[in-house]
């Protein structure tokens, strides 16, 4: 809490103040770290990362790659349409079970899946070459501990 001193209403922050604004400053630099890997680097992961899986696993089921990749069924549907139209991959039937469509790659999709893992690695050496590998891994651990604490949010207040 900020208190006021004296009748020159100057601000002395408090100690919860102090974390409070750390706090503030971190999620200022998340943010802008997401930022710079979306929009200076070019890591849109969302149609790239399907690539990838077809280009590691082979045909998948739509099923599948909705599973792996965690996302809603509307969402997959969307990017599946935009890559399809970029001719990166077609819908073929099941060799083994002619009910089920499966997503393959075309020529162009395995060129663009190795140019974007190219890019990916290039880009991840050049992000953390400034750290040793001390600091990476006191990085990644610091990351996960946010990401394990973030999946469980506060309950909401109702109105």
């Amino acid at each position: 809490m900020t208190e006021f001193s004296g009748t020159e209403n100057t601000c002395i922050p408090t100690p919860a103040d102090s974390i409070q604004d750390n706090d503030i400053l971190l999620m200022r630099r998340m943010r802008r770290c997401g930022h710079l890997l979306y929009h200076k680097y070019n890591l849109n992961f969302s149609q790239n990362r399907i690539l990838l899986l077809l280009s590691r696993n082979g045909p998948m089921t739509q099923r599948a790659l909705q599973d792996e990749m965690g996302i809603q069924p509307g969402s997959l549907s969307e990017i599946l349409s935009k890559i399809e139209q970029a001719s990166l991959v077609e819908k073929k039937r099941s060799e083994s079970d002619k009910r089920v469509w499966e997503i393959h790659l075309t020529d162009a999709g395995r060129e663009s899946a190795a140019q974007f893992e190219t890019h990916r690695r290039e880009t991840a050496h050049f992000l953390f070459e400034p750290l040793d590998e001390a600091q990476k891994e006191t990085l990644s651990t610091l990351l996960d501990t946010l990401l394990e604490h973030w999946k469980n949010p506060p309950c909401e207040k109702e109105n």
